[in-house]
């Protein structure tokens, strides 16, 4: 896990004995490292995770500042640069736009961090208010690079089984964690 920055900053874990916390960063990358947990933390802002051709993973915080500062692509190049693909992408329980108000100047600037026109990344309320949809920055974000992400996980405003700063100002947090194995054979 890592201390969360709002921003791009990448962490390396390179070893147990960086757990639990190894340094204040959105994006965590393990390469390599068998049944090695990595995890951001998350209760409205989209937790990412990747899953490179080699086994690599990567944990990425997906708020929206870090969605405007470029947090997605800067996942990428973890892979790009060592010539890996990314077989898998998903993000956990992250708040959906029905829950999400949000303003006009933010919702351009998350949109030209994933690289879209604020139209697409822009919703509306339960309530009908202006909102920004953080599962369709993720999704654009990721698409601009060729990927297809797998999985969205639910509305952590929707529901008490996540945490949910923003809707009933929650101090908690739940974590999204993922790790990478080599299969006998």
């Amino acid at each position: 896990m890592a201390e969360q920055v709002h921003g791009v900053t990448v962490e390396r874990v390179d070893s147990a004995a960086q757990w639990p916390v190894v340094g204040r960063a959105d994006i965590l990358v393990a390469h390599q490292r068998d049944g090695m947990p990595i995890g951001v933390w998350a209760a409205d802002y989209a937790p990412i995770l990747l899953v490179g051709s080699a086994g690599d993973v990567v944990a990425a915080h997906g708020g929206w500042r870090g969605l405007a500062a470029g947090v997605i692509d800067v996942a990428v190049e973890q892979f790009t640069e060592i010539g890996q693909t990314i077989d898998a992408a998903l993000a956990g329980p992250l708040i959906h736009p029905c829950c999400y108000e949000f303003g006009a100047d933010d919702l351009a600037a998350v949109a030209a961090g994933v690289h879209v026109a604020p139209v697409a990344v822009s919703a509306t309320t339960a309530a009908g208010r202006p909102a920004l949809d953080v599962p369709a920055a993720v999704k654009a974000g990721l698409a601009f690079h060729g990927i297809t992400i797998d999985s969205i996980g639910p509305c952590t405003g929707c529901t008490d089984r996540w945490f949910s700063h923003r809707v009933r100002s929650e101090p908690g947090r739940h974590a999204v964690i993922a790790w990478s194995e080599r299969l006998p054979g």
